[in-house]
């Protein structure tokens, strides 16, 4: 799958999946927003 140019939002983006997953789409050309929850 190409994903390329696509935006993409990534929520969780601060634990171990989403973080790799993030460092993952965005060395691929993906316009990546992350989401991450401070409490």
């Amino acid at each position: 799958m190409n994903l390329s140019g696509k935006k993409v939002l990534v929520t969780g983006a601060d634990g171990f999946i989403g973080s790799h997953l993030v460092e993952y789409l965005a060395a691929r050309g993906v316009n990546v927003r992350a989401l991450a929850y401070y409490n």
